[in-house]
This record gives C-alpha cells, structure tokens and sequence, in this order.
C-alpha cells in the first residue's frame, strides 16, 4: 500500500508547515499560506497539502483513480472523520472533499510522530500560496476526446455510483473518468418533456447537453459554464426504454 505520512503545524491563523513523506527518503516541508484566517489553520492546511501533494505534485508516482490501495497518515483526526462524513467542522468540508470523490476508499491513520521527517532549514520548505476557490472546488478537470474538458463535480460522482446498475465499481472515479474518455461519445437529443424539467432546474435549455454512446443506455448531463464554456457535468443518468 503507498502511503503518504503527514503532520502540520500551525504558525499563523493563515499558515502552517506540512512536513510530509512517503517512505523514508521522499521527503519535504510546505509551508502553506491561505489568503483568508482560521484559527483552525494548520487543519486546513494538511488537507490542502494532502491534496496538493497526491494530485498536484504526484508524489506517488501516478495520479490517484481512487482512493483503494493509498494510505494517509495524518496528524488531525478531523481528517478521518471529514472522509467518513462524521466531523463537526463544516468549514473544512469543502477542502476535504477529494477524500470522498476521487480519493474515496483511502486507508487513513492518526499519528503525530515526526520519525523520518525532514528538518526545517532555508533550501528545503517549499512555500504553497493558496487560492481558497482552487482547493475548494468541488470538481475536478479531465480531458476527455470526444467533449473536450469536462469538470466532473461531487454530486455527478455521487450519482454514479447511485445509479449504476452494472454493479458497485471499487474505484468510481476511474471507473467514470474512463466511460467518459470514450471517443465515440456524442451528443444526444432529449424530449421536450426533459427540455421543461432542465428549464425549470437550470434556467434555461439552451446550456444544457446530454452525451453518451448509442450502445449505452448510461447518459451524462453537462452544463455549458458561461464564464469558461467549459462542460460541467452535473448527473449522470440510465436511459429508461
């Protein structure tokens, strides 16, 4: 199992060192500063640098499809309890969301030791300037061949996994993202009954499309973003015959 040690360390209402490693020899220090304060700071920030550092940077050598086959070891035990949905602290929510989407299914451990860990010194923090809208999004981009980009939001993924019914994927990320790389997607018509209920939930048909393949009844409902014309997808639904 590949697994990402963490321990944060507050030392400001809007900064704090993540000191981090996976194994004993990759190994660094963030300091990640926030453009807003919390007293909560050094929470907020080894999620931040969790996510920064499995996604971003990539430190396990591979993008994560899923959480399955990934353990954290973080210092907070809000962390753990975010990802099962059982924390109190709903201004960490969002930041925590990658570990109920993508991530979803990593093994999470509570520990604070500091065995192995880098020792601060001027060449070796890296500083993390943080967008709070860049770590709260509750999407995340792909490239897909035959849409373009896609941001494929929490609630799509939820649906997913609700409403597939060739069976529970272990990994529903990967298993979305794959169906939605598909080369041979197109878009598809929807009735004017479909037309008036998207009217009345969005504001308008004239953003909305349906994609999917014409051997599947597995539909992906997307939504035109004004601001970047980028597609969101909203829900994912089977096609009643």
């Amino acid at each position: 199992m590949m697994t990402l040690t963490t321990v944060a360390k507050k030392t400001s209402n809007n900064s704090a060192l993540v000191f981090w490693r996976v194994g004993t020899k990759r190994k660094g220090i963030l300091d990640v500063r926030t453009d807003f304060e919390h007293e909560e700071s050094d929470l907020l920030a080894e999620l931040i640098a969790i996510r920064h550092l499995a996604l971003d940077k990539q430190v396990f050598c591979r993008e994560p499809g899923a959480g399955a086959g990934y353990k954290l070891v973080v210092s907070k035990g809000a962390i753990k309890k975010l990802a099962l949905g059982k924390s109190s602290k709903a201004f960490a929510a969002k930041f925590a969301s990658f570990l109920t989407g993508r991530m979803q299914g990593a093994t999470i451990e509570v520990a604070q030791g500091m065995d192995y860990m880098d020792e601060p010194g001027e060449s070796n923090i890296e500083l993390l300037d943080v967008d709070k809208q860049a770590f709260t999004q509750t999407y995340d981009e792909i490239n897909t061949p035959a849409i373009g980009p896609v941001l494929v939001t929490q609630h799509a993924l939820s649906q997913y996994q609700a409403r597939i019914t060739s069976g529970d994927p272990k990994k529903p990320w990967a298993s979305l993202v794959g169906r939605l790389k598909h080369p041979e997607l197109q878009l598809q018509p929807f009735d004017e009954r479909v037309a008036r209920h998207k009217a009345m939930r969005y504001g308008r048909v004239d953003n909305v499309e349906v994609w999917g393949h014409r051997d599947s009844k597995f539909k992906y409902l997307m939504v035109i973003n004004d601001d970047n014309k980028k597609r969101v997808l909203v829900t994912v639904f089977e096609r009643k015959e």
